[in-house]
């Protein structure tokens, strides 16, 4: 089965700069991306600033918006009005198949895990989510992380350099390129977070593997949902509270990442065994 993928359109760009960047979009995106993300980060990693769970500064959000805003500038530089009216079509896109259960399985996986180890313990541990404020309440965090976590990612990774090297590669090369990208843009965040400072060399070497396994589920979805970057938000969010929060530790982030590989190791067999060339999108 073939799906469409929004395709990047033309527009003639009498500046030099942009003649550039409309050659050059990728490179252009990738280092806007990872400027606007690390002239926040470092600072405050210089600083010795901590960010924890539960606690509103420091805080790494306003920096996981670097992607989005890098998208959208791009795209306006190289594809114009038609290109960002075609980015949102697909930031409010919502087609769900039977990919969804995905997103069941690892939330249903994180609470079996949180009953054998805790019996559930404190439920608010649910939304301590590292950055956010706990007063601002769970609904309140929930809605704050899909916005700027969400979507702050995913309008990047997935809605713009996802759907663009799927033009140009199937699923497996296009997931591969974009975990190569995405896994050193977290680098700062290794010396702010207090989730990432005590992780030992084969914990980034897990946590890597992690994040590719992941790239290869998102992509599958982006593209299995017809180019929804909302669904992928909604995953990418979802995903994040059954192993990045309070009580998504040890064995519920384990078995959470575990059926995230497993899934990988689905995909990449099947596009490559019994697809192949033909999930090429032209």
């Amino acid at each position: 089965m073939t799906t469409s993928i929004s395709s990047p359109g033309t527009t003639e760009l009498a500046p030099p700069f942009r003649r550039w960047v409309s050659k050059h979009p990728f490179l252009t995106y990738i280092v806007l991306a990872y400027t606007l993300s690390w002239v926040y980060w470092i600072p405050l990693a210089l600083g010795d600033d901590t960010v924890r769970a539960g606690i509103g500064w420091p805080s790494q959000m306003p920096g996981l918006l670097g992607p989005a805003v890098a998208a959208v500038i791009v795209t306006s530089m190289v594809d114009g009005k038609e290109g960002l009216a075609d980015l949102w079509s697909r930031i409010t896109r919502w087609r769900v198949g039977w990919w969804w259960l995905s997103v069941l399985v690892i939330l249903l996986a994180g609470a079996i895990a949180i009953a054998v180890t805790d019996g559930f313990g404190d439920t608010a541990d649910l939304t301590l989510y590292s950055g956010v404020s706990a007063g601002i309440g769970p609904l309140a965090t929930i809605a704050f992380a899909l916005v700027v976590n969400g979507f702050g990612e995913e309008i990047g990774w997935r809605g713009f350099l996802t759907d663009r090297l799927l033009h140009q590669h199937g699923l497996t090369v296009t997931a591969l390129i974009v975990a190569l990208v995405w896994a050193p843009w977290h680098t700062p965040l290794f010396f702010l977070m207090s989730s990432f400072q005590g992780f030992s060399p084969g914990e980034i070497v897990g946590w890597t593997l992690g994040l590719t396994a992941g790239s290869f589920v998102l992509t599958w979805l982006y593209r299995g949902s017809g180019a929804s970057i909302l669904l992928v938000a909604v995953w990418h969010v979802a995903f994040n509270f059954t192993s990045a929060t309070e009580a998504g530790n040890g064995v519920v982030a384990a078995a959470t990442s575990t059926l995230v590989m497993v899934a990988a190791v689905v995909i990449i067999v099947d596009d490559r065994w019994f697809h192949g060339s033909a999930q090429r999108t032209p």
